[in-house]
């Protein structure tokens, strides 16, 4: 059931409007605009949609923006003053006004930015939120709790926290990205009986990617093969364009990767599948990270040597460009 906060602010599409509304305000203030050093604001504004859409349980597919799970963190990498904080404030109470018809809302509304603002700067505030909010931020505080736990290396409470979001498809795939991210054998446990438990979510995705995506690029074989068994198809595209074997090129888990490689193409995965802005195959981008292991797997399994990305660059190219020597001299007498 549709909210009436969410309604009130017009659901996705409001939350979008909303959005630029915010940002086009951000753009032309002297305080707000060197946070964000890129030539729009573009990134900014789906973002901030995204979680409010996230927020308010809309379509999972106009969340995929949405890159982290955690609000504070998401924050972390700013050093926000509290004349910044207080900045930020003034634009959204004016897009609130302009967007959101019912005064009550509107103040109800600017609560919560006020206090989620003043949180993600670590800083607490007595100011109390009622009904329907107050329950989607004590959501939203779980989460960010269960991945300091993860932070902390305390499983056991990561996990019971994640069990409360299993409700929230896009989300708990998030969480068990981030489990495997991790790399600790009760989370990756976890996010396989999880999956044996409840297989449609296979098919939900955080960030743009799927299960396979964040199992392949983690170096979940487990995983890797639960999803393959289940009929999941080894060439599916994150929003990016790549598939599993362009995401395992990258893996921090050298052991597996020819495994997850050889388990995908026998699966039926294209292995000279180039795509994103670059055009890149997974064998350029296992020479640009260096994965010496993944990258002859690839070369065992066909992957062309010779194929041009779109700077017309030769996985050996790209090797070279990033450095990386030991690719470079297994791609050579190619």
């Amino acid at each position: 059931m549709v909210s009436d906060l969410f309604k009130e602010l017009g659901e996705e599409a409001g939350c979008k409007a909303l959005a630029r509304a915010l940002y086009t305000g951000i753009a032309g203030d002297p305080f707000l605009r060197p946070l964000f050093p890129g030539k729009s604001l573009r990134c900014a504004t789906e973002e901030f949609s995204a979680f409010l859409v996230q927020f308010f349980d809309g379509d999972e597919v106009q969340t995929q923006y949405r890159w982290w799970l955690s609000l504070r963190e998401s924050h972390a990498r700013f050093e926000i003053s509290q004349v910044q904080r207080a900045a930020w404030m003034g634009h959204m109470i004016q897009a609130l006004s302009n967007h959101v018809s019912r005064p009550e809302s509107q103040a109800h509304l600017g609560a919560f930015f006020f206090k989620a603002s003043m949180y993600v700067i670590g800083r607490e505030t007595d100011l109390g939120l009622t009904g329907e909010l107050a329950e989607r931020w004590a959501r939203q505080l779980a989460v960010d709790a269960l991945v300091q736990a993860l932070v902390d290396g305390d499983d056991d409470r990561a996990i019971s926290l994640a069990r409360e979001q299993a409700s929230r498809n896009g989300v708990f795939v998030g969480i068990l990205a981030r489990m495997l991210d991790v790399n600790r054998q009760p989370l990756a446990d976890f996010a396989l009986e999880s999956l044996r438990q409840d297989p449609t979510l296979s098919v939900h995705r955080f960030s743009g990617r799927t299960l396979l995506h964040f199992a392949a690029g983690s170096g979940s074989v487990p995983l890797v093969r639960q999803l393959l068994s289940m009929g999941v198809d080894p060439d599916g595209l994150d929003s990016g364009g790549h598939t599993a074997l362009y995401r395992v090129a990258s893996c921090r888990k050298p052991e597996s990767g020819p495994e997850i490689v050889d388990d995908l193409v026998r699966a039926g995965a294209k292995v000279n599948h180039a795509a994103g802005m670059m055009k890149s195959t997974p064998l350029h981008e296992a020479a640009r990270h260096g994965n010496v292991a993944v990258a002859k797997a690839l070369l065992n399994q066909g992957a062309d040597p010779h194929l041009k990305d779109r700077k017309g660059l030769t996985p050996l190219d790209r090797a070279i460009n990033c450095r990386r020597r030991e690719v470079a001299a297994v791609l050579s007498g190619r």
